[in-house]
């Protein structure tokens, strides 16, 4: 019966005895069809790929399990490979055809990219010529009242364009990120400041609490400072009453940040979603506008370092979303 499943998934199925090919579902013999009788040949005669084989003993000799994505010479197909050891020497093969899937990445990124760039021109001069004629109107009465409108929503467009444009940048692996130490209590500090103006025109509280001073992160300054600031601009932006809160911690290994709201929480069925790019969380969070592009770009920044990001929420009392750098000491050891 399992074997009769396993001839129907898409998913190929190779089993290996040392390194010969003892048994294949009918999906890897299209993925492989190369040998006409595959079974009790080498594996590298059956893949004709070195890396496939190499994959496989690295597998049987560690007693563990590897992976790798390889993209075949000749057919340019681009496979997904698991190798999984099992007892005797013997070892399971999972092969997945994710050439499509790599393809429809592929376009939405140069989507991305050729959406922001052609979209820059005609928003620029919107923009002018928004600023043109608010020059030529008077301080008061409904014309400014739409100029002003115009001008407002071709600011929060080009605050779009830049975020696809970073997107499009982040996709192709197009930038650069330093591992050099930076001081915690000093980009606490300057994002409180930056951001205080804000907070009391909101009429909500925006205080730090650093629980180790003197501490340091190992990273890119400039982009954890961005990743913070989109997170804290959401914080801000989605909290009505009550306070936001930065935290910083160390740890002798890992530093953490954090930013604390006492807005309306995120759902459950969302939570694991927020980092996804273009999710809005409408229903719970007001429906007040965004392009749905901060948190996502605020965990590529966050990657990029090696860090990590996560949130934690309750609806009705509010978020925190953490994230978490290597530590690093000021004076070389």
């Amino acid at each position: 019966m399992l074997a009769g499943i396993i001839d129907h998934v898409e998913e190929g199925v190779l089993l290996l005895k040392g390194d010969q090919v003892r048994w294949l579902n009918p999906a890897a013999r299209l993925m492989f069809p190369a040998l006409e009788q595959p079974v009790g040949r080498p594996l590298v005669d059956v893949a004709r790929d070195h890396r496939i084989d190499g994959l496989a003993l690295r597998a049987r000799e560690s007693r563990l399990e590897q992976a790798a994505e390889v993209e075949l010479p000749v057919s340019g197909r681009i496979l997904q490979v698991r190798a999984v050891p099992l007892a005797d020497a013997e070892v399971a093969l999972l092969v997945r055809d994710i050439t499509r899937l790599r393809h429809l990445e592929t376009v939405r990124q140069q989507f991305v990219a050729n959406l922001s760039h052609e979209i820059r021109t005609p928003l620029a001069g919107l923009d002018l010529a928004a600023q043109t004629l608010s020059a030529q109107l008077p301080a008061d009465g409904d014309s400014r009242l739409f100029i002003d409108r115009i001008t407002q929503e071709a600011e929060r467009l080009a605050n779009i364009v830049f975020n696809l444009n970073q997107l499009a940048a982040l996709d192709a692996e197009g930038i650069a990120v330093e591992h050099l130490p930076f001081s915690v209590d000093e980009l606490v500090r300057a994002l409180i400041d930056r951001y205080q103006a804000r907070a009391a025109a909101g009429q909500l509280i925006l205080r730090a609490e650093i629980a180790t001073t003197g501490s340091t992160a190992l990273g890119d300054r400039a982009k954890t400072d961005q990743a913070l600031q989109n997170i804290l601009d959401n914080a801000l932006k989605f909290t009505p009453a009550g306070e936001v809160v930065i935290t910083a911690s160390a740890d002798h290994d890992r530093v953490e940040f954090a930013v604390r709201d006492t807005g309306p929480g995120i759902p459950s069925r969302d939570l694991s979603r927020i980092f996804e790019r273009f999710y809005k969380v409408d229903r719970s969070r007001g429906g007040l506008p965004g392009s749905g592009l901060g948190l996502s770009i605020a965990r590529h920044l966050v990657e990029l370092q090696g860090g990590t990001i996560d949130a934690d929420s309750t609806p009705g009392a509010g978020t925190v979303i953490r994230l978490r750098l290597p530590a690093a000491s000021l004076t070389p050891a």
